[in-house]
């Protein structure tokens, strides 16, 4: 057996990628992230994998990871991040059903903004419009996710939470994905389809314009 190439193989699943991210963002609320404006302070504190979510009267599911923060005094679940193994089948339609039920997670643990991550792309999703999709970003676990990243989204997340103000919103302009064309034919139109049917060009006008 090769084990390099059996190894390789073991990194594009999905368990991989989930405790990959789970090590980083731990990494990354170990040594501190504040988000400060004005009076306003908000911490980091943890992020706890396999959180159960009521989906249904008596069913039960878990989303992959929660990250928590503190607010105020108060500690609230700030984003969900669910992982998935690469798709290269009908993508966009693959996503598209995933990003659904993550919505879905959220609404139930009354949390504004989640992300989905296969191990290359990253989607930030806010669950209100006006944009739904809020940033897509080329991420590659092994070599581009790290600590930085980690603290780049929460600090990000964090601010649009409580401003107009993009200072760290902008930091993710960093890590914009190569493959342009392949988001906007094979991803965006099965995305904007899933959530606005009648008016999915519309949506993938803004998301060009403000995501990418």
């Amino acid at each position: 057996m090769r084990y390099e190439e059996f190894i390789e193989g073991l990194k594009k699943k999905e368990r991989y990628i989930q405790y990959e991210v789970y090590r980083i963002f731990k990494n990354a609320i170990k040594y501190g992230v504040t988000y400060a404006k004005d009076s306003y302070q908000e911490v980091f504190t943890e992020i706890i994998p396999e959180v159960p979510i009521k989906v249904d009267e008596g069913r039960e599911e878990r989303t992959d990871l929660v990250v928590f923060s503190r607010q105020f005094g108060n500690l609230e679940p700030k984003l969900i991040i669910e992982t998935k193994q690469r798709v290269f089948q009908q993508p966009g339609k693959s996503l598209a059903a995933y990003s659904r039920k993550v919505k879905n997670y959220a609404e139930r643990l009354n949390v504004w903004y989640y992300a989905i991550y296969d191990g290359y792309y990253w989607f930030l999703f806010s669950r209100v419009d006006p944009l739904l999709l809020v940033k897509v970003l080329a991420i590659k676990v092994g070599e581009t996710l790290d600590e930085s990243f980690a603290k780049d989204v929460m600090m990000a997340v964090a601010e649009i939470s409580y401003t107009n103000e993009r200072r760290y919103f902008k930091e993710l302009d960093r890590y914009s994905i190569p493959d342009m064309e392949f988001i906007e034919r094979k991803i965006l139109p099965s995305l904007a389809k899933s959530f606005k049917p009648a008016e999915w060009k519309e949506l993938v006008i803004k998301w060009k314009e403000n995501a990418l």
